[in-house]
């Protein structure tokens, strides 16, 4: 398996691109659900937030004489990364958008840090630590605390739609750790941004134009805007992504699980008027006790990469 250890770095450039991303993929679910409830429908959604961001990452490379390398096993790490990284999390979360409420499917994401640790040990990447452990308990225990009691959600029915949910967390883990290991030696970040995007650009095409076409999304501003805003989350999540994996670690960027509850809860308050009942509060204590098990085991490991 290739070396996966970060570059040995500070942290405050990474914890930086950390609070943005988490801001950034906060903010996408109300971007989701406003495009889901104006009748887009959620493949050729995919499909133009990856083709918009992916044509301009891929200008900006080619102004700054930067071209990614579509080699054999580039395109691999394009397609897979693609898939695990945004097609799979984002177009699960596109589903269940107006299923289910927001501020429902921003706990779904705290799932992240603790299935990441779960897969890095695994793979033998990151070390046993027992409060990771905790803390993956922690996290299905909120997940649980979501779904059974009654009175947890608006509508009890709207529970089957959690486990579609959890898909995003099952793939954004994944991605994570496949970035880690993976990841082209001889790529800089925004120009495997840039070939990412237009590698989900390429696996969507097809897929659009065999099930709803490529429907115009610039035939409403609301859908425009939620499209654009879309595709600007994806640019700034995956170069955050890229970098902040290769100076601290999959788990620690993994942590963007943090902003991106509060930044989520936050949208759907302000957008929606949501007000979690108390089931869901008791969902974010264990969720967000979790996470906090998850950086405190990452931050005592010795071998954790954070520390490195």
């Amino acid at each position: 398996m290739p070396n996966s250890r970060p570059v040995p770095v500070g942290l405050l450039l990474p914890t930086f691109l950390l609070l943005v991303a988490g801001a950034a993929y906060g903010s996408i679910l109300a971007a989701n659900r406003i495009v889901g409830e104006a009748g887009f429908p959620v493949i050729p959604y995919m499909f133009w937030q990856a083709a918009l961001g992916g044509v301009l990452v891929t200008a900006i490379n080619l102004a700054r004489g930067a071209r990614a390398s579509w080699r054999p096993k580039h395109a691999g790490h394009y397609v897979v990364s693609a898939t695990f990284g945004m097609l799979l999390p984002f177009g699960a979360l596109s589903v269940v958008a107006t299923e289910l409420p927001t501020g429902v499917v921003t706990l779904v994401v705290t799932l992240v840090p603790a299935l990441t640790y779960a897969m890095a040990f695994a793979l033998r990447v990151e070390p046993f630590r027992a409060m990771s452990v905790a803390a993956l308990l922690l996290g299905f225990v909120g997940v649980l605390m979501i779904v059974l009691p009654q009175g947890s959600l608006p509508d009890p029915a709207a529970a089957i739609w959690i486990l579609p949910a959890l898909i995003a967390p099952l793939a954004a883990s994944t991605n994570n750790v496949l970035v880690a290991t993976l990841r082209p030696p001889d790529s800089d970040s925004l120009t495997l941004v840039g070939a990412v995007l237009l590698a989900a650009t390429i696996i969507m095409f097809p897929i659009a134009l065999a099930t709803n076409g490529l429907d115009a999304f610039w035939s409403s501003w609301t859908i425009a805007g939620g499209v654009i805003w879309a595709a600007a989350v994806q640019v700034v999540g995956y170069y955050a992504l890229y970098e902040v994996i290769r100076r601290a670690g999959p788990v620690f960027f993994s942590q963007a699980s943090y902003i991106i509850v509060l930044s989520g809860l936050a949208w759907a308050l302000l957008l929606f008027g949501e007000r979690p009942s108390p089931w869901v509060w008791g969902a974010v204590v264990a969720m967000v006790a979790g996470l906090v098990l998850a950086n405190l085991a990452t931050q005592k490991s010795p071998k954790s990469s954070t520390a490195e």
